[in-house]
Formats: structure tokens, sequence, C-alpha cells
């Protein structure tokens, strides 16, 4: 390389080289895949490979329409995009009704980490580039990182893992422990175990140079040279595609030592989770990377003081790390224009159970989920819902009275029910919301990683008394008893999985039972 070129000159060389093809994009997803993605994207190939670039990409989020493709081409051919929704094998909806469809669900979101996912290829990172792709990390790179720093730092960013922490305050709090310049390690956090999420895995299967740009604009505002993917053990897609992706980045210099000539050195290592809805919390997830136990630490020290190897550590999840490439390149002030004042920006939530319009959507934060499961997903509420699980087995239920809650950190009923990772499940009137609570509560029994006593004991005899509670609901003593064990393992456990395991029966309590305190 020049010594005098850029690191924009050389990453403008590198899109140059790899082109902007017109396309056929195939969504193939993991979830597409339930539809029958894989055979239609072979006869796509086969019908339409002589004329046309077939591309395969992640899913759009509109997991309820499929399989199907889109063409991505300098003009419009809708004539090209009927033929491929009717070369669908089975289309349980006309051309024109699939576009409604999709419209009304892509239409009241707004797109910063999803945008162009199922728009071009997964592979593709000529498209990404010309997309405008890396730029934000190049912009990042003319910038001290103290100044990245407080770029994210002012913009009021949050973890979007679930709990919701100030980035720009995790990272300096990592900075302040941090002796010398390259000992500080990255953890990008894809475990996602939890139940009805499945935000990260359409980020790692649609667009993993998103996930790679992110890691390394948090690396550079933090100093470190050391970056760790950390992907969930059933996540087979999603590891395949980043593997892809980092072998391709690094081809191109995009990772590793000197990259884009700027100086900059970091390399990015991919690892398999080791199994366990626990192993998304911060000291466990790190437990596993040492080869240790799959069971938490106790805090402090928290991970930015002494974490990986002991030394200072970021944790972040792939959905916060996706919104950074847009707060760069367009500034703080434009982050803080979507979503509230308290909390800008966007979010990813997971759609599913007895809804209309089922898969994953990005909404500004603040809106309600009344709006998210009316407007977004078209389900009519009193029609077809009791209520909705939100949040996963770490949270609670809602009846219908109370969807009118916001997408917000914390307990968004000011008790028990938290978005967390952003899973919305619709409740059908014709199910036992006690139903729910039941799998949700087996599920946290099965997941305890056994180190606490509370957690340990605690979560499978709540599981064991909601299996009598069923037959006797109008026991005062059940109820009682049931409320008082799940505050306990609530109030005693060591994790976060033991501190909410409580919740779902609480929940429970409150809206659909007699509400005992």
């Amino acid at each position: 390389m020049k010594k005098d070129q850029l690191p924009s000159d050389v990453l403008d060389k590198i899109r140059d080289s790899l082109g902007n093809r017109d396309s056929i994009v195939v969504l193939n997803g993991g979830c597409n895949r339930a539809t029958g993605s894989d055979e239609y994207l072979k006869r796509v190939v086969e019908h339409y490979g002589q004329r046309y670039t077939v591309s395969e990409g992640g899913c759009d989020g509109a997991c309820f329409l499929g399989p199907r493709a889109h063409w991505i081409g300098s003009n419009p051919d809708y004539a090209l995009e009927r033929d491929l929704w009717n070369f669908n094998a089975d289309p349980d909806l006309d051309f024109e009704d699939m576009n409604r469809e999709l419209t009304s669900y892509l239409l009241p979101q707004k797109r910063i980490v999803m945008k162009d996912i199922g728009l071009t290829g997964w592979n593709d990172l000529g498209k990404y580039l010309c997309n405008g792709g890396f730029y934000s990390f190049v912009e990042a790179l003319q910038l001290s990182p103290e100044i990245v720093t407080e770029i994210v730092a002012e913009s009021g960013l949050k973890g979007r893992g679930g709990a919701y922490f100030s980035v720009g305050m995790k990272w300096k709090s990592a900075q302040s422990f941090t002796q010398d310049a390259k000992n500080t390690e990255i953890i990008i956090n894809a475990e996602e175990g939890e139940p009805g999420v499945y935000k990260d895995r359409h980020l790692m299967e649609g667009l993993p140079f998103r996930i790679i740009e992110g890691a390394l604009i948090t690396a550079y505002a933090n100093s470190a040279s050391s970056i760790h993917i950390y992907v969930n053990a059933e996540a087979h897609l999603s590891f395949e595609r980043m593997t892809y992706a980092l072998n391709l980045c690094e081809k191109h210099n995009l990772i590793g030592r000197n990259i884009l000539g700027s100086g900059f050195d970091a390399n990015i290592k991919l690892l398999r989770g080791a199994g366990g809805y626990v192993c998304g919390e911060e000291s466990t997830l790190i437990n596993t990377i040492e080869g240790d136990r799959r069971e938490p630490s106790l805090r402090p020290p928290f991970p930015t003081q002494s974490g990986l190897h002991n030394l200072p550590t970021v944790v972040n999840n792939v959905e916060t790390v996706c919104s950074l490439p847009y707060i760069i390149s367009y500034g703080k002030n434009a982050y803080e224009t979507i979503g509230s004042a308290e909390n800008p920006g966007t979010k990813i939530v997971s759609l599913s159970g007895s809804l209309k319009r089922t898969g994953v959507a990005e909404i500004a934060m603040g809106t309600s989920i009344k709006y998210i499961l009316e407007t977004v997903s078209g389900t009519d509420i009193e029609e077809n819902l009791v209520g909705a699980a939100v949040g996963g087995p770490s949270s609670g239920i809602l009846p219908n009275e109370k969807l009118d809650l916001l997408i917000e950190p914390g307990f968004i009923d000011g008790k028990y029910v938290m978005v967390g990772a952003g899973g919305i499940v619709g409740i059908s009137k014709d199910v036992d919301p006690l139903q729910v609570v039941r799998i949700l509560s087996s599920y946290n029994s099965r997941e305890s990683c056994g180190k606490c006593t509370p957690c340990r004991e605690g979560t499978p005899r709540i599981s064991d008394m909601l299996g009598q509670f069923v037959k006797d609901k109008s026991s005062t003593k059940l109820t009682s008893d049931l409320n008082r064990l799940s505050r306990t393992v609530n109030a005693a456990s060591l994790c976060g999985l033991g501190q909410a395991a409580g919740n779902p029966v609480l929940s429970y309590l409150e809206y659909f039972g007699n509400g005992v305190k």
C-alpha cells in the first residue's frame, strides 16, 4: 500500500474490486429453511441461474412469508418479483396480498441494525461496502479512541442484551482499569439462549459483516486488539456464516494486522458457547472461555475491572455493536432523535406465538407492546389473545389490558415484567396462561447451573408446586407458598437466572390470579 493512501482509499479499492452486482436474493435463514427455502433456492438457481446472478441472503424479518426472493438491481423489476413469488411451490397469498402484508409489517419499523438484511447476499462483501459498510469504521479510525468513546456515550446507546447498561459507561469503566493499551479484551455476546428470542441469529445469518464492523469499532475505542465472538452452541448456521465472513474480511485486510494500512491491529476469534441459558451471563461466559464450569462468579470484580484472563473486559451484545456504525456515520444527534429521550435508538423484538405476522421487527424504543402486536404484527388482540409473555423466562406474562406498556429498560410494569432481549409471545385465548408459566418455570429449573442453593433447589420446587396449583387454583395455601418461594429465589440467588426465576409466577399471580402479596 502506498504511504499516502488513507484507509478510505484502500476500502474504495476493495469495494471496486468486488463490484456491486444486480442479483436475485433468495431469503435462506434458519427460519426460512423451516418453510422449504433450501429447495426453493435450488429451483430458483435452476430456473433463473442462466439469466441472473442468484445470491443467498438471510431473512428480512418477515418470517411468516416464505419461502421467497427479492430482485435487487439498479432498476426495479416488478414482473420478475411477481414471477419469483408465483414460482413458489405453494404460496398462501397472491403477489399483491403478499406485498401488502410485507409492507404492513415493514413500514411501521425503523431499521438501523437490520438495514439491508434480506436485500443483499449474506456473504456479499462487495454489496455491503457499496451500501456504506466499513466506512463507519474508517471514520472512527480518523478519530481518537477517546472521541469515539465519547460519541457513543453521548448518543445514549444502552446494551441490547437485556440489562440495558450504558455502553459508554461500560467502555469508560474498562478503560479506567487498563494499564497497557494492548491489555483489554472485547467479547461480543452472541449466546442468545433464551427461548422466543432469535434476533442475534438473524443478524449473524443475514449480515455478519455489520457485526464485525461493530466489533472493530468497539475494539478501536477501547484500544484493544483481541476480540472474541461467542456464539450459541446450537446456532450452527450463524457460526458457519460468521466463520466465512471472518475469513473473507481477513483476506481483504479488514481484520488482522495493520487494518487498511491504519496501523490498528485487531484479531477476531470465533467461539462456540458451552451450552445453557446461563452462558449468556457475563461471568459465566468468561468462565467457559477459560475452560471452567458454566456457572457464574461472584461480583465484584466486574468484567470491566477483571474479566477474561484477569484483564479489563468489555462484553457487548450482537445487537448493541450493530448500532455503532449508524452512530459513527450519522452522529449522536441523529441517533438521539430515534426512540425516547431517555432511551434513544431502536430495539429488535422477536414475535411468535398466536400472532398474525411472526418474525423479528426493529422498532423505536418507547413503542408500546400493543402497537407492535396490532400494527406491526397485525393481530386483533381482543379477538385472539388473552395476553402475552414478554421477555422470556426471566420475565413474566401480561394480560391484554397491560399491553399498552412501552418497550424500555427495567421492569416495564414496575414489578415483574421486563423486555429483556425482546421476546414477545402472543398467548391465545385457547391457552391457559398458567400453562405458559409452567413452561417458563420448567425451563428455568432445567437451566439452573446448580451453583447456588436457592436457584438449584428453589426452581424445581416452583415447577413442582405449579403442577399442584393447576389442580387447585383456589388453594390459598398454595398461592401463598408459591408467592413466598418465588420471592425468596429471586432475592437469594447468585446470578440473573435465579434472581428472575420467580417472575413468571409472580406476574401470573398479580395479573391472572388473586395477587397475594
